[in-house]
C-alpha cells in the first residue's frame, strides 16, 4: 500500500497526510529525535502555504533540541499555522487551546530536564512520555487538516504507513525503549527495597546499644 502524493484543490504541495498514531509511535520510538524532522517538515509545510521566506525549516528543526526558546518559538509557530489555516479556510483552534498545548508540551519538557538532575521515579518518567506524545498527536492532527487541503508528495516510498526507514525504526527501537523502561522500573525498585533494607538494619544497629542498657538497668534494680 504505497502513498507518495495526492492531488487537492490547493496549489501548495506539503509532506502526506499520516495517522496520528503513527506519527506518536515515531516519537516514542525515538524518544523524541523525531521531533526535529516534525518540526522541519511542517514549518516547511506552513511556510509553502503562507509563501513566507520569513519561516526558516533548519532553524525550526532546532526547536525541540533548545529548551530554553521553546515559550517564545511555539507562540510563534503557531502565528504562522493559524495564517496557513485561514489561507486555507481551515478553521483554526480557540486561542485558548493553543496556549493549552503550548503549557502541557513545555511542561513535559520541563520535567525531563529536572528528572535529569534529581531522581524521579520511573512511573512517572513513563507517564510523562506517553502525556507528552498524546499532546504532540493532537497538533499532528491539526497539521493533517491543513495537509489534506493540498498537494502532498513524500520523499520516500511508503508502505502502511512509514518508509522503510521509519519501518526500522519502529520495529527496532520501540521493544528497545519499552524494555529500558521495564529495566529502569525493576532496578530502581531493587534499589529501593535496598535502601529500606539498609535503613532497617541501621535503626536496628541503632537501637541495640539502647537495649542492652536498658536490660542492665533493669537488672541492676533487681
Amino acid at each position: 500500500m504505497a502513498n507518495t502524493q495526492h492531488e487537492a484543490n490547493a496549489p501548495y504541495t506539503t509532506a502526506p497526510v499520516r495517522l496520528s498514531v503513527l506519527e506518536g509511535l515515531l516519537v516514542f520510538c525515538t524518544a523524541g529525535l523525531y521531533l526535529p524532522v516534525w518540526f522541519f517538515l511542517a514549518s516547511r509545510d506552513i511556510r509553502a502555504v503562507n509563501d513566507d521566506d520569513e519561516i526558516t525549516p533548519f532553524l525550526w528543526s532546532l526547536v525541540p533540541l533548545v529548551f530554553i526558546v521553546q515559550p517564545i518559538a511555539f507562540k510563534r509557530f503557531f502565528v504562522y499555522l493559524r495564517r496557513a489555516e485561514k489561507r486555507l479556510n481551515i478553521r483554526s483552534w480557540p486561542s485558548l487551546l493553543d496556549y493549552l498545548w503550548m503549557s502541557l508540551f513545555f511542561s513535559c519538557g520541563l520535567f525531563f530536564a529536572v528528572a535529569s538532575v534529581i531522581e524521579v521515579e520511573t512511573v512517572y518518567r513513563v507517564i510523562v512520555s506517553v502525556g507528552s506524545v498524546v499532546i504532540f498527536m493532537f497538533l499532528h492532527a491539526r497539521l493533517n487538516t491543513l495537509r489534506k487541503r493540498c498537494k502532498t508528495e513524500s520523499v520516500a516510498v511508503r508502505r502502511w504507513g512509514y518508509n522503510s526507514l521509519e519501518w526500522l525504526l519502529v520495529l527496532i527501537f520501540t521493544p528497545i525503549i519499552l524494555l529500558l523502561f521495564l529495566y529502569t522500573y525493576i532496578n530502581s525498585d531493587l534499589h529501593q527495597n535496598l535502601r529500606s533494607k539498609k535503613l532497617l538494619q541501621l535503626e536496628q544497629a541503632l537501637e541495640a546499644p539502647q537495649n542492652e542498657e536498658q536490660k542492665e538497668n533493669e537488672g541492676s534494680k533487681d
